[in-house]
């Protein structure tokens, strides 16, 4: 029977101290037979010590193997099975993290983002300035147009006389449309003024 005392043991003594199936059973609160199972389901994977009378006995090892088992099926509620699977091939609970490795991939992001923001500033100015270089080529072939046709007219006198002609025509064919216009107003004014008595 397994005093209070042996639970107090030190680490040391702990691990050397080797416990029945009855006391590993009481010190882990459970029954022996329900430790029994566990050693027949889990079979290698809780290591017991045969001793020379041929009774299994618990190292401090397979003891923290037992208080692992219980928690699993006690507070997860796992299985037998998930249990076996767990211990066979436990899952990591974190992925530690390089913070060393982190934070200087943070800082070369955060210095490409700064980059980025420059290039992006550069290329807007650069485009405006791509817009005032065609602006300016744009009004420099107007002025190129508008001076072969003054060099044009000054070469041809007679192209000049009938283009002033054909513009005084349009002139006067605008004043005359304008006028019919004034007069066909003044007209159905006058009939409506007439027509209301």
């Amino acid at each position: 029977m397994l005093s209070v005392q042996t639970k107090e043991l030190s680490i040391k003594e702990e691990q050397t101290k080797l416990l029945s199936v009855k006391e590993a059973a009481e010190y882990i609160e459970e029954g022996p037979g329900v430790v029994r199972n566990w050693l027949r389901e889990l079979k290698t994977l809780i290591p017991v010590i045969i001793g020379e009378n041929g009774y299994r006995y618990f190292d401090q090892k397979s003891l923290d193997i037992l208080v692992k088992v219980k928690q699993m099926r006690n507070e997860k509620q796992m299985s037998l099975r998930q249990i076996e699977d767990e211990l066979t091939c436990p899952v990591p609970t974190s992925i530690p993290i390089a913070t060393d490795a982190t934070g200087k991939i943070l800082q070369d992001l955060q210095t490409i983002k700064e980059e980025l923001e420059l290039q992006k500033n550069f290329n807007q100015v650069l485009v405006q300035q791509l817009k005032k270089q065609q602006e300016h080529i744009e009004r420099q072939q107007e002025h190129i147009v508008s001076q072969e046709k003054k060099i044009t007219l000054l070469e041809n006198p007679i192209i000049q006389q009938d283009i002033e002609e054909n513009l005084a025509k349009s002139r006067k064919t605008k004043q005359n449309f304008i006028n019919e216009k004034e007069t066909k107003q003044k007209k159905s004014g006058f009939i409506r003024l007439f027509s209301y008595r």
